[in-house]
């Protein structure tokens, strides 16, 4: 069977500025790809060209019976993850989504990040991505989490940029449980 091409799509960064928003827990949570975010939801800025890599894992044990074969695959763990680097090292969005909003402090001249071992607070996270000439892709993360930020490098030759890695929490919504939803809609606009 051949492939039906009008269903591949490759995602984009949508026109507008912004491909990852963040806000406080509660607030209200989208429920299309194409409406307009709450007023609380805040913009991450742009990102690397890795685009944001979300990872769905199920960890299984294999269980055998006495000839070896495989007779059942119950599930231990079940995990959400999303992968994104953010360039804009000077964004106070940014700086307060990968060191805490309590840990930094916006001065007359700039800002003060306080690096420390506190947990990192929990927030809702949306992706937004074009899908073709009509398509929009929205992820929702009601419950995230950063849960790892890569080595920060500062070399002549590259810019400052932070990899960070965000745990999506499960959540219930319309009777429904998820740790990341996604909403695709085509025939509207993604500028």
């Amino acid at each position: 069977m051949a492939t039906d091409v009008t269903k591949v799509h490759v995602p984009n960064p949508p026109k507008v500025k912004g491909v990852i928003h963040w806000a406080p827990l509660g607030t209200t949570l989208p429920t299309t790809a194409s409406e307009a975010l709450a007023a609380a939801f805040k913009s991450l800025g742009g990102i690397s060209d890795a685009g944001v890599t979300k990872t769905q894992g199920r960890d299984v044990t294999k269980v055998k019976d006495y000839g070896g074969d495989v007779i059942a695959t119950p599930q231990s763990d079940y995990s959400n993850t999303f992968k994104v680097t953010f360039v804009e090292s000077t964004n106070l969005e940014v700086l307060k989504a990968v060191f805490g909003s309590g840990n930094v402090t916006e001065t007359a001249n700039g800002f003060i990040v306080d690096e420390n071992s506190d947990p990192l607070p929990k927030s809702v996270f949306v992706t937004d991505h074009l899908l073709g000439a009509d398509g929009l892709r929205r992820q929702i993360a009601a419950i995230a989490q950063p849960t790892s930020v890569g080595d920060v490098v500062y070399v002549h030759n590259d810019i400052v940029k932070y990899e960070v890695t965000f745990e999506a929490f499960p959540f219930v919504a319309d009777g429904k449980k998820f740790n990341v939803r996604e909403i695709t809609e085509f025939g509207v606009s993604g500028s």
